[in-house]
């Protein structure tokens, strides 16, 4: 069993006094940590950045579907109830393009942006998503 001297544990390969701390040593294994850290998390962004590439095109197609099914309804629809699903339409249509045509870089990018700009809606449209998937998972 090693026991603790002033100059180290005796019974064992240690001999440090912990006056190390802070020193040059030190400080190239921080940095050196740090950077690995740096290295992980960008392989890991940019593996998720190239599965939502891959799966961008499924969404587009169900939007662009959805989209028809909006066009088919203001179509049997008449008066406030047409303008509503016109204004969806175009809506969906706009979000499905930008999501075709921009990056996933710039669609994250947009994103943080919305939601520093204007946090109320993003927040609301939260909770109402909550509220959404709670009702559809209770049924």
């Amino acid at each position: 069993m090693a026991t603790v001297t002033e100059g180290g544990i005796q019974g064992s390969s240690f001999t440090g006094t912990g006056q190390s701390i802070g020193t040059t040593e030190d400080t190239g294994f921080t940095a050196q940590g740090k950077e690995q850290v740096k290295r992980f998390t960008g392989v890991t962004k940019d593996r998720v950045y190239h599965q939502i590439d891959d799966r961008k095109g499924d969404l587009i197609k169900n939007l662009q579907g959805f989209v028809s099914t909006l066009e088919n309804a203001s179509q049997n629809a008449d008066g406030f109830s047409q303008q509503l699903l016109d204004g969806a339409v175009g809506y969906v249509r706009r979000f499905s393009d930008r999501i075709e045509n921009g990056s996933t870089e710039e669609l994250v990018r947009d994103a943080k942006q919305f939601i520093r700009e204007k946090p109320a809606p993003f927040f609301a449209g939260c909770v109402a998503l909550g509220f959404l998937a709670a009702r559809i998972l209770k049924e």
